[in-house]
C-alpha cells in the first residue's frame, strides 16, 4: 500500500485563493482478489489563517520529585545535562510527581544560614558556573539511583510512599539547573500536609516560599499531584472544592511573601474519568481565578503490560483526542478561555515500559501527541521526564540522549507556534499528518509538515501544482540499530547517527535538500519532517495577524 499527497497553491499571493489544498490521497485497498483500483481520499488545509497558537514553551519538560530521595538533584548541573536541556529551551521545567506530596522542606536552618548560602551560590548562579563532578562520583550516584529504582517502584505500587526531606541546597541546585538551561521552574508543593479540619497546612510551604523569596528565585507553583488518586494511593480524600480553597490559600500565601506575580498551575488530575472530571469541575468553580492554566496528566498505556503493537496502534493514539475533548468541555463550561496544559505526560504510566518507552518506537506516541495536542488547543505539553527514574526519560542514566530527545530537538527547531487548519483532522489512520508554520528561526512563510507512517510499507507523497517548485528540506528519523529495529536506543537522521559531538556540543541537524518536484518518501514505520521553505503561505507571513 502507498500514499500520495498533492499540495497546490497559487504562486501569486495577491490572486491566491484562501485555501491551500493539501489533497491527501490514501491508497485504500479494495478487494485484492478482483484487482479493483484504489480510491483516493482528499484532505484540505486552510492556510490563510491559523486555527490556534501554542505557547512559546509548548514542548516543555518535567523531572520527577523522586530525585530528591535518590540525591540526583545535586547532579543536574553537569555541563552535559545543561547543554542538552538548553537545546530544548524555551521550556517550562516541572518538578513534581508522586513524591512531591511527601516532601518536607528542611526548616532547621536559620535565616543567617540561608543568607550565607545565598552569598555562596550567588556568583555561581550569576555566571552559570557549573560544578565539575569526577567520573567516579557520577558513577557512584548512578549506582545509588539504580538501587533506588526498585524501592521507589515498590513504594508506588504498594502505596507506601514515605515522607522525605528537600533541603535549601536542593532548591539551589534546581534553580541553578533551570536558570542555566533557560528553563522556567514550576515547583510542586506538598498538598497532603493537612490540619484536623482537612484544610491544607501551609506552614511548611511558607518556609519554602520564604527561602525562595530570600534568594530571589523566580519559581511558579503547583499544589498536589493527581489529587483524584489520593483515596487509593494514600487513603486520603480531598474534594475538588477543598482543593480549590487550598489553592486560594496558596495565592494568599504568595502575596504575603511578596510573590504576588508568581503563577500558579493546577490541579494536575489524571485520566479524565467521571470522578476526575467532577473533581476538576468543583475545583475550577472554587479557584479558577487564581490558576493561570489548567493542568492534567495523560499516559496511553500501562508500562507493565504495554506491547510493541500498542505504540503503533492508531486507535490508542486516537484515544488522546477524546480525553482532550472531555477536559476541554469541563473547562469551557466553568472557566471559558482558560489555557489547558498536559502538565505531565509520556507513553506509559508506572515509570514507562522498558525497551519501548526508551526506544525509537516511543517516538510515534510522542510526535503524534505533540501534533494532536496543538491541533486540539492544548497550550503546553510537559514531557515526563527529562532525566531521572523510569524508562520514559529523554536522557538515560549515563546522560546519553535517547531517541525521543533527538525528536524533541528537531521539533523545537522546525515546528512553529501557529497551527494550520486541517479540514479532515490529521489524526486517524496509519499515515498521520500535522502542519504548522515553520519555526521563526526559519524562512518566513514556510510550512513544516510532519508525518508518521505506522504501516510496514513505505509511504510515498508528491507535491504537485505550483508548490512542486518549492524547496523542500527533508528530515527523516529512523532506528539507529538495524538489529534492534523499533527497539533501538539510538536514531538516524537522514541515515546518519545522531550523537553528541562533545560533552557540551550538540550535532548539526542537517536536512536532505530535495530536487524540485521530488516525491516525498517516508520509510515504513518511521516519522519525519518536511520544511517547504519558499511556500509563502499567508498565515505564516509576519505581516499577517495570527487568528486563534
Amino acid at each position: 500500500m502507498s500514499y500520495s499527497i498533492r499540495i497546490c497553491q497559487s504562486r501569486r499571493l495577491e490572486s491566491a485563493v484562501p485555501w491551500l489544498i493539501f489533497s491527501l490521497v490514501f491508497a485504500v485497498s479494495l478487494n485484492p482478489l478482483n484487482g479493483a483500483p484504489q480510491v483516493p481520499v482528499e484532505v484540505s488545509i486552510q492556510t490563510d489563517k491559523a486555527v490556534g497558537v501554542v505557547n512559546p514553551a509548548f514542548l516543555s519538560l518535567a523531572i520527577d520529585s523522586s530525585l530528591a530521595i535518590s540525591g540526583g538533584i545535586a547532579y543536574l548541573r553537569t555541563p552535559r545535562l545543561v547543554a542538552l536541556a538548553r537545546g530544548l529551551a524555551p521550556a517550562f521545567l516541572r518538578f513534581g510527581g508522586t513524591e512531591q506530596d511527601f516532601l518536607i522542606f528542611e526548616s532547621s536552618a536559620s535565616k543567617d544560614v540561608w543568607q550565607a548560602a545565598s552569598r555562596r551560590h550567588a556568583n555561581d548562579e550569576k555566571r552559570c558556573t557549573l560544578p565539575h563532578y569526577p567520573t567516579w562520583l557520577l558513577q557512584k550516584q548512578r549506582e545509588k539511583e539504580e538501587m533506588m529504582e526498585p524501592v521507589l517502584y515498590k513504594r508506588r505500587r504498594t502505596h507506601t510512599v514515605k515522607n522525605a526531606t528537600i533541603t535549601p541546597d536542593m532548591l539551589d541546585s534546581l534553580n541553578g539547573f533551570a536558570s542555566c538551561s533557560g528553563l522556567h521552574l514550576i515547583y510542586g508543593l506538598n498538598a497532603l500536609l493537612r490540619g484536623p479540619g482537612s484544610d491544607w497546612n501551609s506552614s511548611n510551604a511558607a518556609l519554602l516560599l520564604h527561602y525562595t523569596a530570600s534568594k530571589g528565585y523566580n519559581f511558579s507553583w503547583e499544589l498536589g499531584n493527581e489529587p483524584n488518586s489520593y483515596p487509593h494511593r494514600t487513603g486520603r480524600n480531598v474534594s475538588g472544592t477543598q482543593l480549590g480553597h487550598d489553592f486560594m490559600a496558596l495565592a494568599r500565601l504568595l502575596e504575603s511573601q511578596g510573590l504576588r506575580s508568581a503563577s500558579v498551575y493546577g490541579p494536575d488530575v489524571t485520566r479524565p474519568r467521571r470522578s476526575c472530571l467532577r473533581l476538576l469541575q468543583h475545583f475550577l468553580e472554587t479557584a479558577a481565578r487564581v490558576v493561570k492554566s489548567v493542568t492534567w496528566h495523560h499516559y496511553y498505556v500501562n508500562g507493565r503490560t504495554a506491547t510493541l503493537h500498542d505504540f503503533l496502534d492508531p486507535e490508542i493514539l486516537d484515544s488522546l483526542a477524546t480525553e482532550i475533548q472531555d477536559v476541554a468541555q469541563v473547562v469551557q463550561k466553568v472557566s471559558p478561555g482558560s489555557k489547558v496544559w498536559l502538565g505531565e505526560t509520556s507513553s506509559a504510566w508506572g515509570g514507562g515500559a522498558a525497551g519501548l518507552s526508551d526506544a525509537y518506537v516511543a517516538g510515534f506516541m510522542w510526535l503524534d501527541k505533540l501534533g494532536l495536542s496543538a491541533r486540539l488547543g492544548i497550550d503546553v505539553v510537559m514531557r515526563q521526564a527529562f532525566v531521572g527514574h523510569g524508562h520514559y526519560t529523554l536522557v538515560d542514566k549515563e546522560n546519553e540522549p535517547l531517541p525521543d530527545y533527538w525528536l524533541s530537538l528537531l521539533y523545537k527547531r522546525l515546528v512553529g507556534r501557529s497551527v494550520l487548519i486541517v479540514q479532515k483532522p490529521g489524526f486517524g489512520g496509519t499515515l498521520r499528518l500535522y502542519t504548522h508554520c515553520t519555526s521563526s528561526d526559519n524562512s518566513p512563510g514556510a510550512v513544516t509538515l510532519f508525518a508518521l507512517n505506522l504501516q510496514p510499507n513505505n509511504a510515498t507523497m508528491q507535491l504537485t501544482g505550483t508548490l512542486a517548485d518549492c524547496t523542500t528540506d527533508e528530515y527523516i528519523l529512523e532506528p539507529g540499530d538495524p538489529k534492534a529495529g523499533l527497539r533501538a536506543r539510538s536514531v538516524l537522521l537522514n541515515g546518519k547517527k545522531l550523537e553528541m559531538k562533545s560533552e557540551t556540543e550538540l550535532p548539526p541537524l542537517l536536512p536532505r535538500r530535495l530536487p524540485q518536484g521530488s516525491l516525498l518518501t517516508l520509510p515504513a514505520q518511521s516519522f519525519g519532517f518536511y520544511v517547504l521553505r519558499d511556500a509563502h503561505v499567508p498565515a505564516c507571513l509576519p505581516q499577517t495577524p495570527i487568528q486563534g
